[in-house]
């Protein structure tokens, strides 16, 4: 709610020719020091570009602690393969999320990006640049919705449980 408070202070209602509307005032709310651009560039490293350095970053410590792990005793060649494989499944797995969180959300970025600062927001673009924004913005959105099916992809574990979910079976009584 504080990160989309500004909204309240900018969007002022207008009246256009016999209707109303809204409109943002961002150098009357906040002045030329706080502007727009400012505020999305922040939004965007805020909930953008840290995530997705967070992502590598705690991926990469997960398979690194998978790769050095040690078991105790004598490992069976079986045992090995099944570790080794679960391993490289996880890999996957990490590569996976993070490479489609950032396929989802790159599109979104740069044309905001390009909007912002590039082509900057007093001059009229073309409708063809707003479809595209629009496009992204709903590719954005989906990285939400592939995080499951990568799971169900890699995830022996995941599948199992989503075939129970979908049977409405009771996993205790199996």
């Amino acid at each position: 709610m504080a990160v989309i408070s500004p909204y309240l202070f900018v969007f002022k209602l207008v009246e256009y020719r016999e209707k109303l509307g809204c409109q943002s005032w961002w150098n009357e709310a906040f002045g030329e020091s706080s502007s727009r651009s400012k505020y999305y560039l922040a939004l965007y490293v805020v909930f953008l570009y840290v995530p997705i350095a967070l992502l590598d970053i705690l991926y990469s410590i997960i398979v690194f602690t998978l790769k050095s792990q040690i078991f105790p005793g004598e490992q069976s060649v079986n045992a090995e393969e099944q570790r080794a494989k679960r391993n490289r499944n996880v890999l996957k797995m990490a590569i996976a999320i993070v490479v489609g969180f950032f396929l989802c959300w790159a599109p979104r970025s740069v044309i905001k990006l390009l909007i912002l600062f590039a082509w900057k927001l007093d001059r009229t673009l073309p409708c063809g640049i707003y479809l595209y924004h629009d496009i992204a913005f709903f590719i954005s959105l989906l990285s939400c919705a592939i995080n499951p099916f990568i799971c169900f992809t890699f995830s022996e574990n995941c599948r199992q449980g989503l075939k129970r979910l979908l049977k409405c079976s009771n996993p205790a009584q199996e």
